[in-house]
């Protein structure tokens, strides 16, 4: 997952001068280190005895905005900067609709989106005078490129929908027909939008749209490129249309997987709930959706899940859940915290594959590793965690889950309504 630029909000204040209540500086420590899951817990038991309303409604952000609340995040984030402004600071209003802006992107919402970009490259190029290394030039240049464009709209029939996979590398590929054609996709949590090879935009004549920009998204589907427009994508009797595809380079020779293309979380999510079940390679995607059994356990970054998870001695985690990588592994910042775990462990080089490209590590294997998320259990035997290159940590996740987990269950079920995934 690549991000165009940094929109985690800091509060640079000092709890003992500001936080005159114990609700408020807990809040507000949840707030810098961006911990969004124990926020989700803390914040309905402290909210009523906190005496700061900024921070209230910063809180309020942040939760409607990682758990997957669009109406309520633009509520929030209009009020909290209308009545707050010179509290948060510039900086903190420029990261916030930043924050604001990709989230109406997600929804299909480009010229919302291509205005508040706008609105804060102009008042940073004022303040600044260059908006060089801030990721503004090319978020704009994106939205602009798509304004006109209209947002994409999922049709689905009343009933439950199954639809067969197929195997392949270790990954699950979904029959798509574009065009009355059909082409297998990688079914892919990690994107956070749909891919398709420049060969086959061509064969879909797919409307390329405009120059070659940075586009974020998974490891997938990031990086420079351009974007095309697909009208209709059929998914068996699930009809997407207005799809904002990303175009990536064709698949190199001596790339074993020859990925074509990706669905990714843009349809994801418009399907509110999918359900999988890896032994027989089936879909479901159900009318009528599960209801959350242990509590929200996943949240969106850049549109991508991450889950909590906890440890076998109760320590939390989070993990990117990505059904586009066929393996599983923990991150560097895993690794960090792990320490006295891995000290005796080997080191390696691990050469791995990915439809991103291919990706080259300091490795240990560690021999046994448990996790529980909700109420299932996954173990992993010699599962790699990477190791910090010179020392420096870039992960803010502890690791990546993909088809490695799924393997080991009759039944995923990702709700992206009630913000859960649960294992049986």
């Amino acid at each position: 997952m690549k991000r165009i630029i940094t929109i985690i909000a800091t509060l640079l204040l000092s709890s003992s001068a500001i936080f005159a209540q114990e609700a408020d500086k807990k809040v507000g420590e949840l707030l810098n280190t961006s911990n969004w899951f124990e926020l989700e817990r803390v914040y309905p038991v402290v909210k009523d005895d906190m005496q700061t309303p900024m921070l209230k409604l910063m809180a309020e952000v942040m939760l409607a905005s990682n758990f997957n609340r669009p109406a309520e995040l633009r509520e929030k984030l209009q009020k909290l900067i209308a009545e707050h402004q010179a509290e948060l600071g510039f900086g903190n209003v420029c990261n916030m609709t930043v924050m604001g802006a990709m989230i109406e992107g997600y929804e299909g919402n480009y010229a919302v989106a291509a205005d508040m970009v706008k609105a804060i490259a102009d008042a940073v190029k004022s303040a600044n005078g260059s908006l060089e290394g801030t990721g503004l030039s090319e978020l704009l240049a994106y939205y602009e490129a798509v304004r006109e464009y209209p947002a994409p709209i999922l049709e689905r029939p009343a009933e439950d929908v199954k639809i067969a996979l197929t195997e392949k590398s270790g990954l699950m590929w979904i029959p798509v027909v574009v065009n009355g054609k059909t082409y297998d996709f990688i079914l892919d949590t990690g994107a956070s939008f749909t891919m398709i090879s420049q060969d086959l935009a061509k064969d879909i004549g797919a409307k390329i749209i405009g120059d070659s920009v940075f586009v974020g998204g998974g490891e997938s589907t990031g990086g420079y490129g351009q974007r095309a427009f697909i009208e209709n994508m059929n998914v068996g009797p699930i009809s997407l249309k207005n799809i904002i595809a990303f175009v990536s380079d064709n698949p190199s020779d001596d790339d074993p997987l020859k990925v074509d293309a990706v669905l990714g979380m843009d349809f994801i999510k418009r399907a509110g709930e999918i359900q999988i079940d890896p032994s027989t390679m089936a879909l479901t995607i159900p009318a009528q959706k599960t209801l959350p059994r242990y509590g929200r356990n996943i949240i969106l970054e850049v549109n991508i899940p991450v889950v909590e998870a906890s440890d076998a001695n109760g320590n939390r985690y989070t993990f990117i859940l990505d059904t586009g990588a066929s393996g599983d592994n923990l991150s560097d910042f895993w690794f960090s915290k792990n320490t006295e775990m891995t000290a005796a462990l080997p080191i390696e080089t691990q050469r791995t594959w990915g439809h991103g490209g291919t990706v080259q590590n300091q490795i240990v294997k560690v021999p046994e590793y448990k996790l529980t998320i909700g109420n299932a259990s996954a173990d992993f035997k010699e599962i790699a965690a990477t190791v910090p290159a010179n020392g420096t940590v870039s992960s803010t996740r502890d690791g990546r889950l993909g088809m490695g987990l799924l393997k080991q269950f009759k039944k995923a079920i990702f709700n992206f309504e009630d913000m859960f995934v649960a294992f049986e």
